[in-house]
């Protein structure tokens, strides 16, 4: 074992063994579990990254008792991590696998997964590299891999994820009375699941059950109107953030948290930080990008710029080095590598949003960037003669640059989030006198915090389920849920910032 393995390991526990927290908990009323109202978000974690590992220890050791993933988060590799990650903790006495609760999900499916079942009856193509199915026969396969990679011979609660996806089929026709019916079948078989005890209980985790507007919209009341065994639905999931307020406040009608509290249903949220904002998505940080203090963060944005730059200028010079290499005639070819410019000429555009910029130039600029390397190859081959690979320095030297430079200007676009969100921190403290006493120092983000504070002052949701993937990530969540006992939000703090226009 590496001495940095070592002594990560034995940091985290000495966390765990000296950590006294108090957390909020709440209790699933159909199951009589109690948890912890603040739970581990699984979602980008993965087996073999350390910090995971130790993020996921830190939490556990700190008092957090739930933990939601999936069997299709990291291609199963997160719920790989937990069932390690539990059996070393329970083995070495560090852990009560009894007072944990670990939720899973199924539903998004890879090429891999659909191998052997009937695409007319089993599963729906959403595009070419995904597919989703809730049948029976799905269900059971997903639920195998997850009790295996887990380590477990039950699954505390299975959801059925994401079924509005169904709705999206572009292999064949799919209406939401399909889905419906669709729904009712799988219950049953969920139903035996509970009864044979590879299950405690059953949920559904939907993006679209508190948003009646949307197209792929499906309905909590008809969802569970197809369940024939409701003592066995236990626990819905949806996104809830500042800025995606549906689950607990609705323009008319009964929200999803006022049906589950009739229904007795456990209620949990996800991406309380990764909002979906005027079609775009937004992250709720605001930490410094230098050593903490404001100098610092100064010097490191000011680096940011003077990197993008350099790299600007190498593009730049490289293109012009190839524009003088081909000859005059070939204009359709030096026309392609004109990269440099048209980013340049679109960093106002690009900076407005980072994942917008990363999605941009990952999946469109890059790839185009090596068609072009494609074109210039084949035309080294055949008009170089004896020299076709006259151009693989400059190939390797503008690839690298290229991508360097695809990076920067995705840091560069960050920078900017992070100031709009240090905006938006202080428009939280202007509307909440609860948030705006809030201590800020030793905070890694401080509208981290205050985001999940906030929603933890909404009594009607049960757990909210955060990302966690870094250990000051769980210590910034750690201290939210601390402060929601410690210093609670009123009801007014509640209400001035749901009133707030921006939101």
């Amino acid at each position: 074992m590496a001495a940095s393995t070592r002594l990560l390991q034995q940091q985290s526990r000495r966390y765990i063994n000296t950590q006294t927290t108090k957390l909020p908990v709440a209790t699933i009323p159909k199951l009589g579990r109690q948890v912890t109202r603040l739970g581990f978000g699984a979602y980008r974690v993965s087996r073999g990254t350390l910090k995971h590992e130790l993020a996921l220890r830190q939490a556990l050791g700190a008092g957090i008792n739930i933990i939601d993933t999936a069997s299709n988060f990291q291609n199963g590799s997160s719920e790989t991590l937990i069932g390690d990650t539990l059996k070393d903790m329970v083995s070495s006495s560090e852990l009560d696998r009894n007072s944990l609760t670990v939720v899973t999900k199924a539903g998004y499916l890879s090429a891999n997964d659909i191998e052997g079942f009937d695409n007319a009856k089993d599963y729906v193509q959403i595009n070419d590299k995904s597919f989703h199915g809730i049948s029976p026969k799905i269900i059971e396969s997903q639920i195998t891999k997850s009790l295996e990679r887990l380590q477990t011979d039950k699954l505390d609660i299975f959801m059925v994820n994401g079924p509005e996806r169904m709705l999206m089929a572009k292999n064949r026709g799919y209406s939401s009375t399909q889905l419906y019916k669709d729904l009712g079948e799988t219950f049953k078989y969920l139903d035996s699941q509970v009864a044979s005890g590879v299950i405690g209980g059953y949920g559904v985790c939907s993006n679209t059950m508190a948003l009646p507007s949307s197209a792929d919209h499906i309905s909590l009341t008809q969802v569970l109107e197809s369940c024939s065994k409701p003592d066995n639905f236990v626990a819905i999931e949806a996104p809830l953030n500042l800025f995606e307020r549906e689950v607990v406040v609705a323009n008319e009608g009964k929200t999803i948290s006022d049906i589950a509290k009739e229904k007795g249903l456990y209620l949990m949220v996800n991406r309380p930080l990764t909002a979906i904002a005027n079609g775009q998505i937004r992250v709720l940080v605001n930490h410094a990008l230098g050593t903490g203090d404001t100098e610092g963060s100064r010097a490191s944005e000011r680096e940011l710029m003077e990197k993008m730059s350099r790299s600007f200028e190498k593009v730049s010079a490289l293109e012009s080095e190839m524009i003088s290499e081909l000859p005059l005639e070939e204009e359709g070819l030096t026309a392609k590598f004109v990269w440099g410019q048209v980013l340049s000429e679109n960093l106002s555009r690009l900076s407005q949003n980072h994942f917008a910029a990363q999605h941009y130039l990952t999946q469109q600029v890059l790839p185009a960037v090596e068609k072009d390397i494609v074109t210039l190859q084949n035309f080294a081959a055949e008009y170089e003669g004896d020299r076709p690979h006259v151009f693989d320095e400059w190939i390797k030297d503008y690839r690298e640059s290229v991508c360097t430079l695809a990076d920067d200007i995705v840091g560069y676009a960050y920078i900017d989030t992070l100031r709009k969100n240090s905006e938006l921190d202080r428009i939280l403290n202007a509307l909440s006198p609860g948030l705006s006493k809030q201590k800020d120092e030793g905070l890694y983000s401080p509208l981290s915090v205050k985001s999940l504070r906030f929603l933890l002052a909404h009594e009607q949701i049960g757990t909210v389920f955060t990302g966690m993937r870094d250990p000051v990530y769980v210590e910034d969540a750690i201290k939210a849920a601390e402060q929601s006992i410690t210093h609670p939000l009123s009801s007014n703090d509640l209400h001035e910032i749901w009133q707030c226009p921006i939101f």
